[in-house]
């Protein structure tokens, strides 16, 4: 499951602020494995390094933990694909809420996409394929709605049964989301968001530093 396993694109990107060069980074991370990245420009590989941070923190939160575990009676293996994708959708919903520091959505993702198109050559390929899929159909801004973002749930999902050959269901994560209570799903992203903003930017001011997982790890 590691070719589509996180799939919070648009959390990273603005986790990851405005240096074009960590953007770039922590965009391929997924596509990097191991020392892979010490091929790499020092400022890329941290936003490698980055990306990685970015998971590690995610996958350890007790909010996220909780979320996920909700969602797997409905969509099984796929319920952390599940939450990050709908996490996504709760961030670009409430884009100025979560980011009022950043221009609306629509700006920001053009912003971002005009960057990377400028870095495609020094993508992997498979971070190009799925560059290209983004920018096509234009899903940063698509997730900030119900119809948008099943539209790429459904495109993961056909994705999924031609790479993988398994099925998949996340066409089915706001029925899911609905069936174990909306309002406090998103209420509780706030809060996880918050702290995983806070805990980004403070990582971002210490160039110098390695990225810590235990100094940052989540608050319990």
């Amino acid at each position: 499951m590691g070719e589509i396993y996180t799939m919070n694109y648009l959390a990273h990107l603005v986790l990851g602020g405005t240096d074009s060069d960590v953007r770039l980074g922590n965009f391929i991370g997924d596509s990097v494995k191991g020392n892979q990245l010490n091929r790499y420009p020092d400022e890329v590989a941290r936003g490698i390094r980055f990306h990685r941070w970015v998971d590690h923190f995610a996958d350890g939160h007790p909010i996220a933990r909780k979320a996920r575990a909700a969602l797997r009676p409905r969509l099984d293996r796929l319920a952390p694909v599940g939450v990050d994708m709908l996490y996504d959708h709760f961030l670009a919903k409430n884009f100025n809420r979560c980011c009022p520091d950043l221009p609306s959505l629509d700006q920001y993702a053009q912003q971002v996409m005009l960057d990377l198109d400028g870095r495609k050559t020094e993508m992997p390929a498979r971070s190009q394929r799925f560059f290209e899929g983004m920018r096509r159909y234009n899903w940063l801004v698509g997730y900030s709605t119900q119809s948008g973002m099943e539209e790429v749930c459904r495109a993961m999902d056909q994705r999924i049964a031609m790479r993988l050959g398994v099925s998949s269901n996340l066409t089915s994560v706001f029925d899911a989301a609905q069936g174990v209570g909306w309002s406090e799903l998103e209420d509780q992203f706030f809060v996880f968001w918050e702290e995983f903003r806070r805990k980004a930017v403070l990582t971002l001011e210490n160039p110098r530093e390695p990225f810590t997982m235990e100094l940052f790890a989540a608050e319990k």
